[in-house]
């Protein structure tokens, strides 16, 4: 691909349904990319999901909580919707951006859980490696649904427990 290409296309990624230019999403994961998350590991992942507008704070309070093994595809993924794979937010009133495909690989190797009442959430037994960690804190506006989605890649090894703030 053109550098020229390739720069429009990411330019354009968060605008638009998100296609088959970008390699990384038009190709499979291999399983050796992702088989490391399946395993249980020593570390945890926890953290809080909250947006404040005005004198009020929203939180993932029943949403759901995921976290993502890190792949090309996942990297591609969140650039597309984030843009860029280490840590952002996309505006509810930006929508959804469409993909063609779910990778199987991608869908059977995140995790999930749901924000508690105060808009916590926790991942136990999680293996060494990188991960990315998404949620949503959404509530209705006076004409639309405000808020966003959100994410931070991550990094666990030894044991540790490491805690998000999103965003």
């Amino acid at each position: 691909m053109k550098p020229a290409a390739l720069l429009l296309g990411l330019i354009l990624a968060g605008c638009a349904q998100f296609g088959p230019q970008d390699t990384a999403l038009s190709t499979p994961i291999a399983p050796s990319e992702v088989d490391w998350a399946r395993k249980s590991g020593p570390n945890s992942v926890s953290g809080i999901a909250l947006l404040k507008a005005g004198g009020t704070s929203h939180t993932c309070a029943g949403q759901s909580a995921n976290l993502i093994p890190d792949s090309a595809y996942a990297r591609a993924r969140l650039a597309a919707i984030f843009g860029n794979d280490s840590r952002g937010t996309r505006s509810a009133s930006l929508g959804p951006v469409k993909f063609e495909r779910d990778d199987p690989l991608y869908v059977s190797t995140l995790r999930t859980t749901r924000c508690d009442g105060s808009g916590t959430f926790s991942f136990a037994r999680v293996p060494d490696g990188v991960w990315y960690v998404t949620s949503s804190v959404k509530w209705q506006g006076a004409s639309q649904v405000e808020g966003g989605s959100m994410m931070q890649r991550v990094e666990v090894r030894g044991g540790r427990q490491v805690k998000v703030s999103l965003p």
